[in-house]
């Protein structure tokens, strides 16, 4: 934390022990009219007081490519341990003065959305005096105690940690262990090699059909948070309340996105996509799907060569694990004639050759296949692996004595 921000912190904030009984403050007449105009009611009990607004939204209300309440209609199983119900999920984001996770970083805006009576509900707590800050957290945290699952957007190693940080700062009961629900890890899984990165804004820009207009970067937060604790000018704070909304909603409708192509109900925008599905299903047991998956990447021909790849390698591998072997060597063939330059399906045929058919000969064959694209590759610039070189020179002396062994 910088010592700039430090002291900006220092100047407001209201130092009191655990044993003081704070007094609650009346909001400042102008702070009570503008939080009105934002939607905005004050809240107060014993340790102090806040800004809370709550929305309802209506589940047929389009968020990108998706309405609010198309997640009731599916399963959660497929993102967390145990099908919960939906209504125990709670959609979680926050604002704060850094991004550290230590004492020092502030929370000053917590986001929360959960279904009720099949509308979307989305609350803001915003704190307006740095010293009343247990007096939020002591209300939010008893209205996300019923709930058992938190999802976020790399809240997992953030958002929910440092909601946890501030807790224990202001010895408050903690609001219970909740399944973690982080959007982020299955978004890399499926995504983070075609897109630039997995952040928030280019999964919605990619996945959901969503172009932010006029929005306020969340690393701006901070800045127009202490110009407001300077001013008291609650405008300054709309782009940051309109940030977190539609993270909030983001988080919900990429969860339905997530949710349906997982149930097979969404078709993979891409290439890259369709195969980072199949490995997922692969992964999870559901091996039917993968390979069908698989299946139609390699009938498609517009399937880049690199997708193929992997796609021959996962199919290929499913057939060699189910005892197919025929399957899988017409795949090891496909893929040999495919990827002229690739030694693998080669070694794979040599294998099968070698262990399962016992025919030496044709294992010889292949071996040196393999050596002769590896060597190829080398020459092209890429450099081959002296370790896979060596492991082929070594199946080849092994073959040619059982060759020698077949002719006496």
């Amino acid at each position: 934390m910088s010592s700039s921000l430090r002291d900006r912190l220092q100047r407001h904030f209201k130092r009191s022990t655990p044993s003081d009984t704070p007094v609650a403050e009346k909001p400042e007449p102008h702070l009570k009219q503008s939080a009105d105009r934002f939607g905005f009611t004050w809240r107060e009990n014993e340790r102090g007081g806040y800004l809370h607004r709550r929305q309802v939204f209506s589940a047929e209300m389009q968020h990108g490519r998706y309405a609010l309440g198309e997640m009731l209609q599916g399963s959660s199983e497929f993102l967390m341990k145990n099908g919960t119900g939906f209504e125990e999920l709670l959609f979680f984001d926050t604002e704060t003065t850094g991004l550290g996770t230590g004492a020092g970083n502030l929370i000053f805006l917590y986001g929360i959305g959960y279904f009720q009576e099949a509308s979307f509900v989305l609350e803001h707590y915003f704190l307006p005096q740095v010293g009343d800050e247990a007096a939020l957290l002591q209300d939010f945290l008893e209205q996300v105690a019923s709930f058992s699952v938190v999802v976020t957007y790399n809240g997992k190693a953030f958002d929910w940690n440092q909601l946890r940080t501030r807790t224990t700062l202001h010895r408050l009961p903690w609001a219970g262990e909740k399944e973690q629900c982080d959007l982020l890890y299955p978004s890399r899984r499926l995504w983070s090699r075609w897109l630039p990165s997995c952040r928030l804004q280019e999964v919605e820009s990619a996945c959901l059909g969503l172009i932010r207009e006029d929005d306020t970067p969340g690393n701006l937060a901070p800045l127009h948070y202490f110009q407001f604790l300077k001013d008291r000018d609650l405008s300054r704070m709309s782009g940051v309340f309109d940030h977190n909304e539609r993270d909030v909603l983001s988080l919900a409708t990429l969860f339905t996105h997530l949710q349906q192509l997982l149930e097979g109900r969404q078709p993979p925008g891409n290439p890259e996509e369709a195969i980072a599905l199949g490995q997922w299903w692969e992964r999870s047991g559901r091996v039917r799907e993968a390979f069908a998956r698989y299946e139609a990447l390699l009938s498609d021909r517009k399937t880049p060569l690199h997708i193929r790849r992997q796609a021959y390698r996962a199919a290929s591998r499913i057939r060699k694990g189910e005892g197919h072997w025929a399957d899988a060597v017409q795949l090891w063939q496909r893929w040999m004639d495919e990827d002229l330059w690739n030694p693998e399906p080669c070694v794979e045929l040599a294998k099968f050759y070698e262990h399962r058919t016992r025919e030496a000969e044709r294992a010889h064959q292949m071996t040196l296949e393999a050596m002769h694209r590896l060597s190829k590759r080398g020459r092209l610039g890429s450099q081959p692996r002296k370790k896979e070189m060596d492991a082929l020179k070594y199946r080849l002396r092994r073959l040619e004595q059982k060759r020698e062994q077949t002719l006496f």
